[in-house]
């Protein structure tokens, strides 16, 4: 698994059906909450995490989920989420992931070969999209003659994500891993060339993979494949993504270094000065919120004091 110093936070997500979520995320990938809490508006917001074989809980969230019993539903051309991503330390862990997944009896919505990554896909009992992924060594990822990654979408090699596995293995049940972490997001939005611009210039992601041909961009920090992606491949001049509809209500980059941190809220204006919409809504000391073109909230936060 690819280590940067830049992570990708857990993701909130806005549901209707806390019971089912809650369901669905224990009963597949063993996540439990690790927290409880209200926040202002008044709304319950669980953090699921991977339990200790101890019943003590191990570590950070790895998603969050709000109670909104009243939110809307978004037409299916609004912004936002198109995936959440966990990405697991190797194949092997890839293979007992889709063991663990398949033994519960989950309907999978594809699997794919992207060249840098293999990846497994479905979708939680809201619509929200997740892949489930592998980094293969980053000496391994293909360059075109520039340089430039070169990803695709391939058939996944099925057979031999299982020759990973033991025949022992394959015929007993196993739990779903418990080493995997957000790796990136992948997000609806209405207007490519515009959202480029702003995940570039504003937040200071690289541009990975210019796929502008097919409705696509992939932005990453300190030479990973992505951390971010976008795509306008149902949303193209769609809707913004409104407050109180059920999907993502916002993810958060982690940055580790005081200057960078700095440099990144420095280059957002507080005002939209197109719209007059406010951009950025200070958090904590070492936080803040801010809004992308289409209103999808981005935390950024850093762990250094400031």
């Amino acid at each position: 698994m690819y280590s940067s110093r830049i992570k990708i936070g857990p993701p909130l997500l806005l549901v209707k059906d806390i019971e089912r979520e809650l369901g669905f995320y224990g009963g597949y990938f063993d996540l439990q909450p690790i927290r409880k809490y209200k926040e202002y508006g008044g709304d319950l917001i669980y953090e699921l995490g991977f339990r200790h074989p101890l019943g003590l809980s191990n570590g950070s969230p790895l998603i969050s989920l709000q109670y909104s019993p009243d939110a809307k539903i978004p037409s299916s051309r609004s912004a936002g989420l198109y995936h959440f991503a966990i990405v697991v330390p190797d194949k092997g862990d890839l293979a007992t992931t889709y063991l663990a997944l398949k033994d519960s009896g989950v309907r999978f919505d594809g699997f794919a070969d992207h060249l840098v990554t293999e990846s497994l896909y479905l979708r939680d009992p809201e619509n929200n999209g997740i892949e489930i992924y592998r980094d293969r060594p980053m000496e391994e990822w293909p360059r075109d003659s520039e340089g430039s990654l070169v990803m695709d979408n391939l058939p996944l090699d099925l057979q031999s994500l299982l020759s990973e596995t033991n025949k022992g293995e394959s015929n007993n049940k196993i739990p779903f891993p418990k080493g995997g972490i957000i790796g990136h997001m992948h997000l609806k939005v209405t207007n490519l060339e515009r959202s480029i611009k702003f995940y570039h210039e504003k937040l200071g992601l690289d541009i990975t993979a210019d796929m502008t041909s097919i409705g696509a961009a992939f932005f990453s920090y300190e030479g990973y494949h992505h951390h971010v992606a976008i795509n306008t491949l149902y949303s193209f001049n769609g809707d913004i993504r409104r407050e109180g509809v059920v999907g993502l209500k916002n993810f958060t980059i982690i940055i580790p270094d005081a200057p960078f941190y700095n440099s990144i809220k420095s280059n957002i204006p507080m005002i939209d000065p197109s719209t007059g919409n406010q951009m950025v809504q200070n958090g904590s000391s070492n936080e803040f919120t801010i809004m992308d073109p289409d209103g999808i909230h981005i935390v950024i936060r850093t762990k250094v004091t400031l």
